[in-house]
């Protein structure tokens, strides 16, 4: 043989090599992204409620200071408390 058949064989073994190892890999990764979508999707909506749910309560949290501060107004608040009668 040649030196440049060997070269060429050389080169063609290692091309149809790199080649190989790239699309396994390529495939790999792929498949691993594949596996990974229902995963991400699933922590994409918990979160998504997560935030309807959290911008609920932030709504309701202002509607009952709102409220708080109205019955303040008609009826103010005293610092003692009142406690049901004592007995010794």
């Amino acid at each position: 043989m040649s030196t440049a058949s060997k070269i060429t064989f050389g080169l063609s073994c290692a091309f149809a090599a790199s080649a190989f190892i790239g699309i396994n890999y390529l495939q790999r990764t792929e498949r691993d992204a594949l596996r990974q979508g229902p995963i991400k999707d699933a922590a994409r909506l918990q979160q998504r409620e997560f935030n309807q749910k959290q911008r609920a309560n932030e709504s309701e949290h202002k509607e009952q200071l709102q409220l708080k501060e109205r019955y303040e107004k008609l009826q103010p608040l005293k610092s003692e408390v009142i406690r049901g009668s004592e007995t010794e």
